[in-house]
């Protein structure tokens, strides 16, 4: 028997086992509070449950902080492949949802969470490039099927982008109905064709 087999019950509840949520709380710590603050017993004491639930998923604090860049990249990677599968033959509209998707979404904490931590960790660093490379390219892709030459394509995949992501990261408010407002104006910009064709 295993050190790990001595120290787990042999069947644990439902929420013991719910790995996702000590990942997704290490994220909301992550962002709230900073890295320093993403404990065991800072987690454990915010989710209710025991150190013994902690390690019946994870080595020590080490094994976590690398699942925890794992957990968020596959998150991204699924959702962008989710939005592959998706017939592209009406870019234009998937891209005014992209848009609109990216304006209301809650998901935005972590990604702000993991670029910080990307900033002092090499293996989070990898991560957001592969994930930001993926993202620009899936966008990209729309853009081509909406008609637009490779160079023009790329060039409103990278703005949109960083529009998005600078948009989030910074410490700028913008009331709910201007930001609307602006994204609709930002989807006409970038469908716009191009003034040489």
């Amino acid at each position: 028997m295993s050190s790990r087999d001595a120290r787990t019950p042999t069947k644990p509840s439902k929420k013991t086992l719910d790995r996702d949520a000590w990942l997704k709380k290490a994220l909301d710590v992550l962002f709230a509070n900073g890295i320093a603050q993403v404990k065991i017993e800072v987690l454990a004491r915010k989710l209710k449950l025991t150190k013994g639930s902690f390690y019946w998923h994870f080595k020590n604090r080490d094994d976590l902080l690398r699942s925890m860049v794992d957990w968020w990249r596959e998150n991204q990677l699924r959702f962008i492949a989710t939005l592959n599968q998706h017939e592209v033959e009406h870019a234009a509209h998937v891209i005014k949802a992209v848009i609109n998707f990216t304006q209301h979404t809650d998901d935005s904490n972590h990604d702000i969470a993991m670029r910080e931590f990307a900033r002092f960790n090499k293996y989070a660093a990898r991560a957001v490039v592969e994930v930001d490379e993926q993202r620009t390219a899936y966008l990209a892709t729309l853009f081509r099927a909406a008609t637009f030459s490779e160079a023009e394509a790329l060039l409103r995949a990278r703005a949109l982008y960083f529009y998005q992501v600078g948009e989030y990261t910074t410490a700028l408010a913008l009331d709910p109905k201007l930001r609307d407002d602006l994204a609709e104006r930002q989807f006409k910009l970038l469908i716009c064709r191009p003034l040489d064709e």
